[in-house]
């Protein structure tokens, strides 16, 4: 056949367009995907940000407290992926063991108190982490004190998690087409 032939520039045509939209629904759906996680990951991290939030006092002299922080063991552990931060106006700061010798370096604009902002920020070492915060008040001898609350957790995370999900689909779909059992 010749490249002149109708049949077969139709079927080059075919071809050519079935990679396409193979293609961009592969990509659509790592993006899904990748929302997804970062949804859930989010939850779990607002979880843990109510726990904090609940946890945070002011002693007699008027310093901030955590009494109770979250319950993830994680948060104990050093540079586990998983970090909170409480920092003041006066610009007191209390962080997870987690955190190390770390501060999170948090975005510069402040969510309106009681509500709540995600943000990928720089993390410990060369990291990336997705931080929820939240600014409190809390009554404090001098008045009312703004306290911001921070829960992190590492987005490497997600970027595995997605990547992880790209190929499998990718082996999977390999794997049906040359399963001589796949109908």
């Amino acid at each position: 056949m010749s490249w002149r032939s109708l049949r077969l520039r139709l079927i080059a045509g075919g071809i050519a367009a079935i990679l396409i939209a193979l293609g961009i629904s592969g990509a659509g759906l790592a993006l899904l995907f990748e929302r997804h996680v970062t949804r859930t990951i989010s939850e779990e991290l607002n979880h843990s940000l109510k726990q904090l939030i609940g946890g945070i006092d002011l002693d007699t002299a008027g310093k901030l407290t955590v009494s109770e922080p979250p319950t993830d063991p994680r948060f104990e552990d050093p540079l586990s992926g998983l970090y909170w931060q409480v920092s003041d106006d006066r610009h007191e700061v209390l962080r997870s063991r987690s955190l190390w010798d770390t501060v999170l370096q948090l975005a510069p604009d402040l969510p309106v108190s009681g509500s709540e902002h995600l943000h990928v920020i720089p993390g410990p070492g060369a990291t990336r982490v997705l931080a929820i915060e939240r600014v409190v008040q809390l009554n404090a001898p001098g008045g009312p004190l703004a306290v911001r609350v921070v829960v992190a957790a590492d987005f490497s995370r997600i970027v595995n998690a997605t990547r992880a999900f790209s190929c499998s689909t990718t082996a999977a779909g390999a794997r049906a087409r040359l399963s001589p059992d796949h109908p």
